[in-house]
């Protein structure tokens, strides 16, 4: 296989040559070709190609969005989405992420019929060759068959190229083109996303600044409304003050004017001072329907005929006899629901009485089930003890036994050795202080991702950098070619400038002749004999500096391992 991809591509090579067919064959034969197309043409079992599927976001169903469980913000509910979906993300291992890449290009490659046959002018027209411009042709003319050769040969190119191109250009362009689409799809659902997250954001701070404005005008408008209850409570509780001591002063104004008028005159002067200024002898007694010029025997008089007169009804609260029954009977009602309420009530404060001293038992009763599990968890604890003693003694004889035994063992210093090797070689630096697992774990990413890159390259870079190389080695070629004839013109004028001379020029430079059979087998025996000396050397080593070479320096076994052992020596 690598000998046939080292060689040279050409049109010729590329496309394979057309067989020819008579007439009659034309139809069937391409019929057959459809049979057989559609035979081998298998389709993909799509089993297969679930296993490696990318994990997708999985949509809630109706039933559960109805709960109220999950009538939460969206915005969290997205993110919690992709958060498990990047963990399902990270779990997937490369080898694992390889075979998802190649599944999809295998879906996406992959053609249910592919149409092989192709429609020449016989199947559109049968006498297409037979008549031009009305006249019949000849099938058996040179000319005829030479010029429907060459159109025979040329649409089978045209058509083998438009086949390759299509089938490895097209699918890479259109493969492409959908990797756009998809990113641009996916770009703009994020940034919808975005926008709907900020839109949301934006009306919850609008509606919670509402409602904490709301909740301010409340509690303003409700401390309005105590305050102005506050005041009203206050103003009327005044206003009724004020009247009651309005209507007591008045009262007692007028029974201190009338005593004062009953009081002997002896008492009235030696109290003059004190009417004088409450003003009761500016205002006289006043009585009702009294006059300035009435005098004392007159205001006695009236005052003497009201109290012998008609007696003074007092004031009723009971219009009828009626209203005194109903507030007796709403008494009575009211001590038959307070009687009612205690009724039902000590039943069950018996019950509560009970249940009090239910709950005191089944405290008493867990407390000793705690004290006993208390105990044997103590017992468990020491038991554990007990045996974690015995487990560090089996472990230390272990560890300083059997462990030191197979971590020394030479292959195992040898696999660590040369994963030490080939992680410098690869990262450029030095594993310090990393596990084993983990440098192997490294060393095989860097190899999965290698052989993928090289899996991703295509034919037209290969074929470019076969071409170039091949350009290079031919141009050194010539360069070669075109110094050695510069040498050889430059050592021939140096010998006909010594010979002119008279020295003696002898001959310096010896012409490359070319290998003939004898040379072939010399030079075989030769080469032979060199690699037995080879063998010989390599064989003379011991193992520690054979295996000192192999890892700790770039010798190879065509090389002298002399040069390399002097910093070992």
């Amino acid at each position: 296989m690598l000998n046939e991809e080292d060689k040279p591509l050409t049109i010729s090579t590329c496309i394979t040559k057309k067989r020819r067919y008579s007439d009659k064959l034309l139809v069937s034969s391409s019929h057959k070709q459809n049979d057989v197309t559609k035979k081998k043409c298998s389709k993909l079992p799509n089993d297969d190609l679930k296993k490696y599927i990318l994990p997708n976001n999985i949509l809630l169903s109706i039933a559960k969005l109805k709960k109220p469980e999950f009538t939460l913000p969206l915005k969290y509910y997205c993110k919690q989405q992709d958060r498990d979906q990047f963990k399902r993300k990270l779990t997937i291992g490369v080898s694992e992420k390889y075979k998802i890449v190649s599944a999809d290009l295998r879906k996406r490659l992959y053609v249910s019929n592919p149409v092989n046959d192709i429609n020449s002018d016989f199947d559109v027209d049968a006498d297409y060759y037979r008549y031009l411009d009305g006249r019949p042709l000849q099938l058996h003319n040179p000319g005829f068959k030479s010029f429907r050769e060459c159109v025979k040969q040329i649409l089978h190119l045209k058509y083998e190229v438009g086949i390759k191109r299509d089938g490895i250009f097209n699918l890479e362009t259109n493969y492409r083109n959908e990797l756009d689409i998809y990113s641009l799809s996916v770009k703009r659902l994020t940034d919808q996303a975005k926008y709907f997250d900020a839109f949301i954001s934006e009306d919850y701070k609008k509606s919670m600044e509402f409602l904490a404005k709301w909740d301010k005008l409340k509690f303003q408008v409700d401390s309005k409304i105590k305050e102005l209850q506050a005041t009203g409570t206050e103003q009327f509780s005044l206003k009724s003050r004020l009247i009651g001591l309005e209507y007591k002063y008045s009262v007692q104004l007028k029974y201190g004017r009338f005593l004062y008028y009953l009081s002997p005159p002896i008492w009235r002067l030696n109290n003059r001072e004190f009417a004088r200024s409450v003003e009761i002898e500016a205002k006289g007694f006043d009585y009702g329907n009294s006059h300035d010029e009435d005098t004392f025997a007159i205001l006695f008089e009236k005052m003497r005929k009201i109290c012998y007169g008609n007696t003074i009804s007092p004031a009723l609260y009971f219009t009828q006899a009626n209203d005194l029954m109903t507030v007796f009977n709403e008494m009575e009602n009211q001590q038959l629901y307070y009687y009612t309420h205690i009724s039902h009530l000590v039943p069950l404060i018996k019950m509560l009485k009970e249940e009090i001293k239910s709950l005191k038992e089944v405290i008493l009763q867990e407390y000793a089930m705690v004290a006993s599990l208390i105990k044997k968890y103590e017992i468990l604890l020491s038991c554990s003890e007990e045996r974690c003693t015995e487990l560090e003694l089996k472990f230390y004889k272990i560890l300083f036994g059997f462990f030191y035994n197979t971590v020394g063992v030479p292959d195992f210093l040898k696999l660590v050795l040369h994963l030490e090797f080939c992680y410098e070689k690869i990262f450029q630096e030095r594993p310090i202080n990393i596990d084993i697992t983990v440098i192997a774990k490294s060393i095989e990413i860097f190899y999965m991702d290698y052989s993928k890159q090289l899996d991703e390259i295509r034919s037209n870079t290969v074929r470019r950098a076969m071409l170039k190389c091949e350009e290079t080695e031919r141009l050194k070629v010539e360069k070669a070619k075109l110094a050695a004839k510069e040498l050889r013109l430059f050592h021939r004028l140096e010998r006909e400038l010594l010979r002119a001379y008279g020295i003696a020029a002898d001959r310096v430079y010896t012409p490359i002749k070319k290998k003939c059979g004898k040379n072939k087998r010399k030079l075989t025996s030769t080469s032979s004999n060199k690699l037995i000396t080879k063998q010989k050397e390599s064989k003379s080593l011991t193992d520690v500096e054979f295996e000192y070479l192999r890892l700790f320096t770039d010798w190879t076994e065509n090389e002298d391992p002399v040069n390399c052992l002097q910093s070992y020596v």
